[in-house]
């Protein structure tokens, strides 16, 4: 070659390098973009295929390589290509290239046939796995198919592995029974089945029974408490700092609502300070020594129901409230270690969606019901008119009050009590403007609307990403700081809370219940009749505990250090004696502040493809966020300056809130809808295509009918008998196996964990109610 075409061909070569580089300098952002999507320890699969006029017929080859080697001129981005499948054949072959390539390409990306691949040794193990691969496959005729008419994945995913248990089963009988280990390809069959939603070493599962005393509390120590250490050391990173941040407002929030309800319900017995307190404390205890410390405790809608209920009832018959719950308090850690020592957390699994939806939608009405009435008895208190009373007071602060005096219960309950006479009122004067009624009306109206509309604005368009999702998880937070600001610029009165300055209990008392007086008011018999009220709130804080601890250990969730079904319930009910001991609010499990608060831990993947739903990476399990929060919340107290210029009227709006956001959720309320609804206007969800419709609306009023129930004896002089007609609907839904058929009754529990009370959605911002 001569000198002059040597240096031609060199031009030549240096031309491509220059346009290589710049194709690739255009093509960097779209790889860098690529690359954020692609796991760290990823390897490409390159598929080649083609016609060559050379090969009489087609050749084929499967290459995997001993380890990865990037080629830049094979694959668009710099990934290490492990596996080449190479296809040449003749131009006239009866058969599709391309479509060959697409299927090899189709069984690579399959988890299954891929991590065979990396382990098999010859063809026949390869032939193997394509095989099951496509006995595992679920084929569509040709035809025109709707996607109305077609299963739901979840029951495609279902029935394939009921298909590969089924096929794992058969295949250990007939080993058993010929003595044989099978052949290599049946291994790789068998491991495929395995590795396709069976692993062979299944985690174990805490809710079956160890057959000794107290089994399953010591087990759950086992499990867990080897991870001591790690509990504190894992959460040294910036997700739990933002976790602490959100879940204290979400915390105090509840701890103020209910506890400036139950000042009302119980007659100032229990208030703010003693809620706020024990709150700490009881998150404190159950952050350090729990089974499962990412769980939120608190004071919930069923407990002050309760509570209320226990507090009419010592009224009727002198007895002094504070002593009743007091012995209530020892009775339950007793009924708790009775049922820890034969492992009756098991019993857990007896409760299914048909009890949950019905106690559910009870306490959605009892939270809409609650700030209706006491609106009403604020009208009653406060009824409108025409002639109302201004006198100025020595320090020129205008104050409206009605002529009619207060009754005896809001003089009772009214901060204004508390206030210094007014000396010297000036003459009185009619003066035509709103009373207190209406302003509390506002009051109530305007925070239910600004909290519920800064959730819904979460999912909306204006804003950013981060904006929204602040102001949507703060909603509540949000609404009572700007009504309290507009409490204290508008003259007109209303009732506050009423909270004691420092650390005092909220009626003058001594902590300790046993050195105050009223103790000597319960008689021997009466002590040991309040098991039966111990026994009530027991069962409620077993199925709130219970239902959040199943939640968060979903499997999807990807939990490593274990769980505490025996062992939790058994340190709330130590928790909820020291409560009694000292006056304060029963505790127990928040289920919606739980799920809230490990959803703010959980590490959701970024190396999913665009379009592909994101998946959980890890949870960062620990203990310090739980305690950091507990914490805070104590520290609250200190605030009690603050706290007195919360309205009553602003907590309305709260429970106003959480009442119609958690209908939501619960698919009782959806079915009640569709008996509004005509058919063809019915939603394609499995209730619906797999439920005959009569029979649905059966369904539907047969727990609209258990409401009824449970909602009348709530508001009788029964109602602390209320869990007790709870747990009767565990035996009714059973009856229901007479009237339906088993797959009917699966269609109305699917997803029964996943859509219960809205809370997995809510965690993941659909409805947002961080503050039942």
């Amino acid at each position: 070659m001569s000198v002059a075409g040597l240096e031609a061909g060199l031009r030549e070569v240096e031309y491509a390098a220059r346009v290589t580089d710049s194709q690739d300098e255009l093509r960097r952002p779209h790889n860098d973009s690529i690359m954020k999507r692609i796991p760290e320890d990823a390897e490409a699969t390159t598929v080649l295929v083609g016609a060559v006029g050379f090969l009489e017929q087609p050749t084929i080859a499967f290459v995997r390589l001993a380890q990865g080697i990037l080629m830049p001129s094979i694959t668009e981005v710099p990934v290490p290509v492990r596996f080449m499948f190479i296809l040449l054949g003749p131009a006239g072959a009866d058969l599709d290239y391309h479509e060959v390539g697409r299927s090899i390409s189709t069984l690579m990306s399959n988890p299954t046939f891929h991590s065979i691949a990396y382990k098999a040794d010859d063809r026949r193990e390869l032939l193997s796995a394509i095989n099951e691969f496509l006995d595992d496959s679920i084929v569509l005729p040709p035809g025109d198919w709707e996607r109305q008419a077609l299963l739901p994945f979840e029951e495609l995913r279902a029935k394939s592995e009921m298909i590969r248990r089924r096929k794992r089963d058969a295949l250990e009988r007939k080993r058993a029974a010929d003595g044989a280990a099978p052949p290599s390809d049946e291994k790789k069959a068998l491991l495929a089945a395995e590795m396709g939603g069976l692993p062979p070493d299944e985690p174990e599962d805490p809710l079956t029974r160890t057959g000794r005393l107290f089994g399953g509390v010591v087990r759950d120590m086992r499990r867990r408490y080897p991870y001591y250490l790690s509990d504190f050391t894992d959460a040294l990173n910036g997700q739990c700092v933002a976790a602490v941040i959100f879940m204290y407002f979400a915390a105090v929030s509840s701890a103020i609502t209910f506890g400036g309800l139950l000042a009302e319900k119980t007659h100032g017995k229990i208030g703010i300070s003693e809620t706020l307190l024990f709150s700490s404390a009881g998150g404190v205890v159950f952050a350090l020594v729990a089974g499962q410390p990412m769980m939120i405790t608190g004071a919930t809608g069923p407990l002050l129901l309760l509570d209320e209920s226990l507090s009419n009832f010592c009224r009727s018959y002198g007895f002094d409230f504070l002593a009743a719950r007091m012995y209530c308090g020892l009775w339950m850690i007793v009924i708790a270690l009775a049922v820890a020592s034969v492992e009756g957390s098991v019993a857990v699994k007896k409760i299914s969606r048909f009890t949950e939806d019905i106690f559910a939608f009870l306490i959605s009405l009892i939270f809409i019901s609650e700030p209706i009435t006491s609106t009403i008895g604020v009208y009653r208190a406060h009824p409108l008119g025409v002639d109302y009373c201004q006198f100025n007071s020595s320090n020129n602060t205008n104050v409206t009050q009605p002529l009619a005096p207060l009754n005896s219960t809001s003089a009772d309950n009214s901060s204004i009590s508390a206030q210094p006479p007014l000396a010297s009122p000036a003459p009185l004067t009619v003066v035509p403007q709103p009373n207190t009624a209406l302003f509390c009306t506002m009051l109530t109206l305007a925070t239910f609307i600004i909290a519920y509309y800064l959730r819904i604005f979460r999912n909306g368009k204006f804003l950013g990403r981060s904006a929204r999702r602040a102001l949507g998880d703060f909603g509540v937070p949000i609404a009572i700081v700007l009504m309290v600001a507009v409490s204290c610029v508008v003259p007109v009165w209303t009732e506050t809370l009423r909270v004691p300055a420092g650390l005092s209990p909220t009626t003058p008392r001594a902590w300790l219940v046993a050195y105050n007086p009223g103790l000597e008011t319960i008689p021997l018999w009466a002590a040991l009749a309040m098991a039966l009220p111990a026994l009530m709130v027991y069962i409620i804080v077993f199925m709130e505990t219970h239902i959040a601890e199943l939640i968060i250990d979903k499997p999807e969730r990807k939990l490593k250090k274990g769980s505490g079904f025996h062992m939790d319930i058994v340190i709330m009910s130590a928790v909820n004696a020291i409560c009694g001991m000292f006056g304060a609010p029963w505790q127990c499990v928040a289920t919606v502040r739980s799920v809230s608060h490990v959803s703010a831990l959980t590490i959701m993947s970024t190396t999913h493809a665009p379009g592909d739903k994101p998946h959980i990476v890890e949870v960062k399990e620990q203990r310090l966020t739980g305690l950091l929060v507990a914490i805070l919340v104590g520290l609250s107290v200190l605030a009690s300056s603050w706290l007195r210029l919360v309205p009553m009227a602003v907590l309305f709006g709260v429970f106003l809130y959480m009442g119609i956001s958690a209908l939501g959720g619960i698919q009782l309320w959806d079915r009640c809808i569709l008996l509004l609804k005509p058919v063809k206007h019915h939603p394609q969800v499995p209730y619906v295509r797999r439920v005959p419709t009569l029979k649905m609306h059966l369904y539907t009023l047969i727990q609209v009918a258990g409401l009824c129930v449970l909602y009348a004896v709530k508001s009788s002089r029964f109602s602390l008998a209320l869990p007790f007609f709870l747990v009767l609907m565990v035996p009714l839904r059973m009856s229901l196996a007479y009237v339906f058929t088993p797959l009917q009754l699966r269609a109305v529990r699917i997803a029964w964990f996943d859509d219960i009370h809205g809370i997995i959605r809510a965690s993941r911002g659909r409805t947002n109610i961080p503050f039942l």
